[in-house]
């Protein structure tokens, strides 16, 4: 059976789409698909570093650098978002459908990527509510009112912790949602195992996000 897959669809009926996901023997479109995911990542991702968003540090040596070498920082500063974006899609899509394929007697790994392209358009979502959020209120992604990195404001001075707790949000709950149904559907593994899966693979991706934005590498990813 032939069938085009409907991302957005998904998002919506998560069950109907993961059953037939399952149910198709080969779909069409599959490259096509994770070609369009990629570009809207570069997007997103443009699109934020365009607002200046996670360019404070450069603003604070405006007066200390020449007008060409602060356009041309600023112009690094935007090719690095790019590439960002090119690397937060292929990190989602494809290293996190491949630990959940491990885990899989039947699953097929392009299967679980379509899996990751609801998750990733999820992620694109909330990255796009930090611009209202920095611009409006001028809040850093980790101070999000839909976070734990409010919270943990509080308890904490540790940087690392705080970036750490504030990569979780609600938009992370209906991350493991659609992972947890989508796992299920497509590999039948136990309960116990999928969560315990789907639980370290997301910690590890956002120790590391805590990691880079604590050494000032990364912002907003």
């Amino acid at each position: 059976m032939h069938k085009e897959v409907r991302l957005f669809r998904g998002l919506t009926k998560p069950s109907l789409f993961f059953y037939q996901l399952r149910e198709i023997e080969e779909f069409k479109g599959y490259r096509k698909k994770v070609f369009h995911l990629m570009l809207l990542s570069i997007f997103v991702f443009g699109l934020i570093s365009s607002f200046g968003i996670g360019m404070d540090p450069l603003s604070k040596e405006l007066t200390n650098l020449s007008p060409i070498t602060y356009e041309l920082e600023k112009f690094l500063f935007f090719l690095g978002r790019i590439l960002s974006g090119l690397l937060y899609a292929a990190i989602i899509l494809f290293f996190c459908s491949l630990i959940f394929w491990t885990i899989s007697d039947e699953g097929e790994y392009r299967k679980l990527v379509m899996a990751q392209g609801l998750v990733l358009l999820i992620l694109l979502f909330e990255q796009l509510t930090y611009v209202p959020l920095s611009l409006f209120f001028s809040l850093e992604w980790y101070s999000s009112p839909l976070s734990l990195g409010v919270i943990a404001q509080y308890l904490t001075s540790n940087t690392y912790i705080i970036y750490l707790l504030g990569s979780f949000t609600l938009f992370k709950v209906w991350v493991f949602f659609i992972q947890y149904k989508g796992i299920k559907r497509l590999t039948n593994q136990k309960n116990w195992i999928i969560w315990l899966v789907i639980l370290l693979t997301n910690l590890f991706i956002w120790a590391l996000h805590a990691l880079l934005a604590n050494l000032s590498i990364s912002t907003l990813l």
